[in-house]
């Protein structure tokens, strides 16, 4: 059983994976503003929300600008001398936190930008304990404690095993912990923890558990296939980007139809390919994602002028449900109309029974089923004996969320879960 050799994250909730039934989600994207110019655009290799401001941050590796996201205007905060990345928002005043990699030696440098003025001050480590660790990153956390990514350098100087090092605001060492990041220090992070993608894989490390974990795909098998954790597969993926909720990620390929953006929800596991549009894959330089919004920059040719210019692009991530709710399908019920039950018979003799006016009401699968013309129609009995998914406990869990929109099954039932996500999808409840 996977869960068994894959860590859940902090907040997985048994409910939310059962029930997490949405259509295969859209991306619709539209330009905002009229454009960035900048030297070269193939540059912009880091893009961050900044939840407190409200601003998108981008940096080039040596320019700190800042995006209005409702307008595309924008302004140059920072310009740093030396080779510089995002390493991390500060969660109590919006600060920027960079990383710029020291000359001559291993490790990086620490400075914040504030995002109202463009004042830059040092960040000094010296009350911290590295031991024999170079500073990589540095990850500011909501409640204060600081998360220092770093490598361990041999006698030779050569750089080693990452390793993560948790301390307190004083400097106080917490703990230390292996974290495995195969692709970049620049890999995006949450409220929960920083999240990495290699080859066909995702993982993460988590600050609350102090952890590294593997959350879904296959660290040997290639492939381009929605499902759950590592029953999901992947092509050679890129950085991701992460709110506190998904995780996007994007797939390359050497055709255009092998090229692919999947979303994995943080709290199932479930990765599902998205759909874009008002976008081409091969025009996305970079984005990054709020609670509410997707943002992406797209690269322009050069003009005559040689000016290039990047264009701000936003998508909704909104995922109202269309489809009616509890209340508005129930109050569409006709109850003149007489009360027929629908009889649901399973392989070991059990019959379960649901009004059959509410059914319909509730789902369109099941409105299809019934008024096909077909044997369940005229019957009102549908025979799942010889459907070996379907068994009384998951199959009274899925009717009675049809029903009321609750999970009434045990909380703490991962198997139980598993059987209940398997009919639903079987069945597009």
């Amino acid at each position: 059983f996977w869960l068994n050799l894959v860590a859940q994250p902090p907040d997985f909730e048994v409910a939310h994976f059962a029930m997490d039934l949405a259509r295969p989600p859209t991306l619709q994207f539209e330009i905002v503003g009229g454009g960035i110019p900048v030297d070269y655009s193939w540059r912009f290799r880091c893009l961050e929300f900044n939840a407190v401001h409200q601003k998108l941050i981008a940096c080039d590796g040596w320019s700190v600008i800042a995006i209005d996201p409702l307008d595309g205007s924008h302004r140059i905060l920072r310009q740093f001398p030396n080779e510089s990345f995002i390493s991390c928002i500060d969660p109590s005043n919006g600060d920027v936190v960079m990383a710029t990699n020291r000359e001559g030696s291993a490790g990086a440098d620490f400075s914040r930008v504030a995002v109202t003025t463009g004042q830059t001050s040092t960040i000094s480590l010296a009350d911290v304990d590295l031991w024999s660790y170079a500073p990589q990153r540095l990850i500011i956390l909501g409640n204060g404690e600081r998360c220092i990514l770093a490598t361990e350098l041999d006698p030779d100087g050569m750089m080693g095993s990452t390793e993560a090092g948790h301390f307190d605001a004083n400097g106080k060492c917490i703990a230390w912990s292996v974290a495995c990041f195969a692709e970049s220090f620049q890999s995006p992070a949450n409220r929960s923890g920083v999240f990495d993608s290699f080859g066909h894989s995702v993982t993460a490390y988590f600050f609350e558990q102090r952890a590294a974990v593997f959350l879904a795909g296959s660290e040997d098998t290639p492939g381009c296939v929605d499902g759950v954790g590592t029953h999901a597969r992947f092509g050679d993926l890129r950085l991701p980007t992460v709110n506190n909720k998904f995780l996007f990620v994007r797939m390359d390929g050497a055709e255009t139809w092998q090229w692919r953006l999947a979303r994995l929800n943080l709290k199932t596991l479930q990765v599902q390919s998205v759909h874009v549009t008002g976008l081409d894959h091969s025009d996305l330089l970079n984005y990054c994602a709020s609670d509410d919004y997707m943002f992406a920059l797209k690269a322009c040719p050069a003009s005559k002028d040689e000016v290039y210019k990047l264009l701000l692009m936003r998508a909704s991530l909104d995922e109202s449900d269309p489809s009616p709710g509890l209340v508005e399908a129930v109050s569409s019920v006709d109850l003149r109309a007489p009360v027929q039950a629908v009889s649901f018979r399973l392989s070991d003799g059990t019959v379960l029974q649901v009004d059959r006016r509410i059914l319909v009401a509730r789902s369109e699968y099941f409105r299809r089923m019934l008024s096909s013309g077909l044997r369940e129609e005229h019957t009102n009995e549908i025979d799942l004996c010889a459907d070996s998914d379907a068994d009384e406990a998951s199959l009274s869990v899925l009717l009675r969320f049809v029903l009321s929109d609750a999970w009434e099954g045990p909380h703490k039932d991962v198997e139980l879960a598993f059987r209940v996500r398997c009919l639903a999808d079987l069945r597009t409840i």
